[in-house]
């Protein structure tokens, strides 16, 4: 059995969570407090961020990372020899230029909705320092803009999508659970 530390509302815990669920690998999810991470320090040895996975008491961390290590438990076809460059190409693009413009439409939804007025504060907290002082608050009143944004950036995909069925191809991959879990955070 799979252990899946997790917030609920991590695109990057999500498409761990679709991985885990299109290979049909038994799983456990253990949602982590936001203020109360101690189960996940003592489980990683140190690791404040999630995913992170426990499997046969091997522990691994960092989203990439676990989705290689699960991909390799099972045969299966989500990233076919002739298209891994393309599909992690892809699922890195997810990760980083598409994940910036979802997490600030989604963060003031995320904000409002924790359960203590300690948990939201301190969620602000963290944001602004690494993006500014206000910035929950500019997210929220920049939707429009943001949103523009993330249509332009998935046009083609969208396009792909309409042609081929699916992100890289005719049959679902890797590319397109990593895309379900960046977009899955806006309707969390």
């Amino acid at each position: 059995m799979i252990k899946l530390y997790r917030f609920p509302y991590s695109c990057y815990a999500l498409k761990v969570q679709y991985l885990l669920d299109k290979l049909q690998l038994d799983y456990e999810i253990v949602d982590v407090p936001y203020a109360d991470r101690a189960e996940l320090v003592k489980v990683t040895g140190g690791r404040v961020l999630v995913p992170a996975i426990v499997h046969d008491g091997q522990v691994v961390v960092d989203s990439r990372t676990i989705c290689e290590y699960l991909l390799g438990l099972t045969e299966n076809q989500l990233v076919p020899p002739g298209q891994a460059a393309t599909i992690w190409a892809y699922a890195d693009w997810c990760d980083s230029i598409l994940e910036d413009v979802l997490f600030r439409i989604a963060t003031p939804g995320i904000a409002a909705k924790f359960a203590t007025p300690f948990e939201t504060a301190l969620f602000a907290f963290i944001k602004e320092r690494k993006f500014g002082t206000g910035c929950v608050k500019a997210w929220q009143k920049t939707q429009p803009d943001l949103i523009a944004n993330a249509q332009v950036l998935l046009e083609t995909t969208l396009a792909s999508i309409a042609v081929n069925g699916y992100v890289a191809g005719e049959a679902v991959s890797y590319a397109d659970i990593t895309l379900l879990g960046h977009l899955a955070i806006d309707v969390i």
